[in-house]
């Protein structure tokens, strides 16, 4: 897991990088997802999974804080 702030977060639908806070203490072992997800986000620094998505629902997660108010907007899509 990451903790701390200036996590580099890559979206790979878009190739767009956000810098993220972060506060969990595990991630996501992506070989264990179904067939039905594919990796959305990845932290840069460790290549640790921080987001998958459902390849044909509108279900998503990310494992960041995607500062929508207060700061930048890049992650608005998101709320």
């Amino acid at each position: 897991g990451n903790r701390g702030q200036n996590q580099p977060v890559i979206n790979h639908a878009t190739g767009e990088c956000y810098i993220t806070s972060q506060n969990h203490g595990y991630h996501i072992d992506t070989t264990t997802l179904g067939d039905d997800y594919k990796e959305l986000f990845t932290n840069l620094n460790d290549a640790s999974n921080e987001g998958f998505i459902h390849k044909s629902r509108p279900y998503f997660t990310a494992q960041f804080h995607p500062e929508y108010r207060n700061g930048p907007t890049d992650t608005e899509f998101m709320f």
